[in-house]
């Protein structure tokens, strides 16, 4: 068996044999930071302290007013809201840090949403699917143990190419695994496929279906682009660094705002500085950033973790959908409550930041 100190030289040696690119962008001292009001909140997590992390959306094929936010709980587990913000459902699965999904997974000749987790309680994946009635349930063929030392971030990615699913994980010490999701016997298996390291310690990731990226943020460094397919060279393009403008250490959550066509947006949370910055999502020039901050009943956010978004059409209140952050420091008044979730009109980042 390869001992610990091979595989960091190994780490080492393939991290600086790969090829690093950089994005050059145009004119950013003339982008300010924006301040916004959120438009919604979730009930605060059941737990006290830094618990909440990372929510995801699950959007009701049939009904996407019943769709839910899949928030995650990182003392005990999941919670799920509806777009009010009200909690639905509590799963005391562990000590879960991020969570992602996917759509249309063919699991005993259904089509399902899949919900993966980085579960730390056991160092493993979790998996579920989520029921018609937004209800999660557990479908993993076995415990999905990881060879990562602390398993932490984790995304999604659907191949383009090959309609396979997979989950990319970091650990707190920058290593990076990838999963294939497979079916067996009417439950979900995985099998690792690639291995590679960003450095130092990573958490927010997110995939981008269309062109076959992957982004991972590097927390006290930049935010970095792969080739998603697990065949790929472990080449990357560093798309934005800590040091640079309206940017500040640690980067955290990162998401996709898609427009469809494989436009958008890419979005990452700039934690140092409470604020939100906004690329594109084919050239990733730096486009903007925003913050939240108090407004009425709603208080803005504070020390960000994760964040999503979604360009689903949810009605009157929300038409281009809409973006989902969690709030550090969650707060009503004088009073410092559980954490939680906090939503916002996409519209009103768009004509803020003029990004249509």
């Amino acid at each position: 068996m390869m001992n610990n100190t091979y595989k960091i030289i190994l780490s080492c040696l393939a991290l600086s044999a790969c090829k690093v690119e950089k994005i050059i962008h145009q004119n950013p001292q003339d982008k300010p930071v924006i301040a916004l009001v959120a438009d919604a909140e979730t009930e605060p997590v059941t737990s006290f302290d830094d618990a909440a992390d990372d929510p995801c959306v699950w959007v009701n094929p049939t009904d996407v007013s019943k769709s839910t936010i899949i928030g995650t709980n990182k003392k005990e587990g999941l919670e799920v809201y509806n777009l009010e913000g009200k909690r639905l459902y509590s799963y005391k699965i562990g000590r879960v840090n991020n969570v992602d999904i996917r759509n249309e997974f063919l699991l005993n000749g259904e089509k399902v949403s899949v919900v993966t987790a980085s579960n730390r309680t056991n160092n493993s994946i979790s998996i579920l699917t989520v029921k018609p009635t937004g209800e999660l349930e557990e479908v993993a063929a076995k415990t999905i143990t990881s060879n990562l030392k602390e398993v932490y971030g984790l995304g999604m990615y659907k191949s383009p190419k090959t309609d396979k699913l997979y989950v990319f994980m970091v650990s707190k010490k920058g290593n990076v695994e990838q999963w294939e999701l497979f079916e067996s016997n009417a439950k979900i298996d995985a099998k690792l496929v690639r291995e590679f390291s960003l450095g130092s310690q990573g958490e927010g990731i997110v995939a981008d279906d269309v062109h076959a990226k992957v982004y991972i943020g590097e927390e006290d460094k930049a935010l970095w682009k792969y080739d998603a397919e697990p065949d790929a060279e472990n080449n990357r393009v560093k798309v934005i660094s800590t040091k640079d403008l309206n940017m500040k250490d640690d980067f955290e959550g990162v998401t996709l705002y898609d427009s469809g066509n494989g436009k958008g947006y890419l979005i990452l949370s700039s934690q140092g500085n409470n604020s939100y910055a906004i690329f594109d999502r084919i050239t990733n020039q730096y486009l903007g950033s925003f913050s939240l901050k108090d407004g009425g009943a709603i208080d803005g956010t504070n020390d960000t973790d994760g964040i999503d978004a979604t360009s689903v059409n949810f009605g009157s209140q929300y038409p281009k959908g809409f973006f989902i952050a969690q709030d550090g420091a969650n707060t009503q008044n004088k009073d410092s409550l559980h954490q939680n979730f906090k939503l916002v009109d996409w519209q009103k980042i768009s004509k803020s930041l003029n990004l249509d």
